[in-house]
């Protein structure tokens, strides 16, 4: 075989093993997506919308990503919404969501509302990626209840009882031929 030959030969394995391992992973892999962009959590329940970490694997063919608040009539760059990590560097992408920046902080969120966030991933190769994540607005509440010690069974599902234990002492009480058991009130 030629040196020439060889020289190209080896050039091309070159390229293949620099191009599978072009998103920081160790792996060789010579047919892999172009186009990845995939959310590690698409489904968040959050008590607290000022700080929302959303993190993506996505491939280094990634050039922009675009976001929509309002099921895509206007998309914003994510870099002019989070300055800070949101750009896809070392296979993944990382942006905060928050309420005190637009367009969430002029959105009405009651308790129990869920926010679409549709992103929008341009590779510069291939088809438009669209991933959508859903965030539920869940803020903790304080329930306040006596709780009667050895009165009963006290059960409940989903929330923590903070306060004190109040004893009661159990007295009987007695007249015209009724017998009454428990606690007396005042």
């Amino acid at each position: 075989m030629p040196r020439w030959n060889v020289r190209h030969l080896c050039a091309c394995i070159g390229l293949v093993f620099l191009a599978g391992c072009s998103d920081a992973d160790p792996k060789v892999t010579l047919l892999r997506p172009m186009n990845q962009f995939d959310f590690v959590t698409s489904n968040i329940t959050t008590s607290s919308l000022t700080a929302v970490p959303l993190t993506a694997k996505c491939s280094s063919f990634i050039g922009t990503v675009e976001m929509t608040f309002d099921k895509g009539a206007t998309w914003i760059d994510a870099t002019s919404y989070d300055t800070h990590n949101s750009v896809c560097t070392s296979g993944k992408f990382n942006i905060t969501l928050s309420n005190t920046s637009s367009p969430l902080n002029g959105m009405a969120i009651n308790n129990g509302d869920t926010v679409t966030v549709r992103f929008r991933a341009h590779p510069r190769i291939g088809p438009v990626v669209e991933r959508t994540v859903l965030v539920k607005y869940a803020p903790s509440a304080t329930i306040q209840q006596g709780i009667l010690a050895g009165a009963g069974t006290q059960s409940g599902a989903g929330y923590v009882l903070r306060g004190r234990v109040q004893s009661h002492k159990q007295e009987i009480a007695t007249g015209t031929n009724l017998i009454l058991r428990g606690r007396i009130l005042e």
